[in-house]
């Protein structure tokens, strides 16, 4: 069997930052399964499952997406 993963970046910082500063952007990569992340559901509901799981891996969070505890997601993007 071959699996397929998929890999997202994701681009975050600390809620104590600025928002509208740049220069505190950290980027994590993500990897998910396609059974996680399927293709044909359109590309913010993926997004939203790579946050998902991105909270749930630094922070320990469920179903938290965009802005958790300690960070806020600027940024999700695939790379090919």
């Amino acid at each position: 069997m071959k699996r397929n993963l998929i890999v997202y970046k994701v681009d975050y910082k600390l809620k104590s930052d600025p928002y509208h500063e740049d220069r505190f952007i950290k980027t994590k990569r993500i990897v998910m399964a396609p059974y996680e992340v399927p293709q044909k559901t359109g590309y913010w509901q993926n997004h939203r499952n790579v946050q998902i799981k991105f909270f749930k891996q630094m922070e320990g969070l469920e179903k938290c997406t965009y802005s958790g505890d300690k960070y806020r997601v600027t940024r999700v993007r695939k790379i090919k």
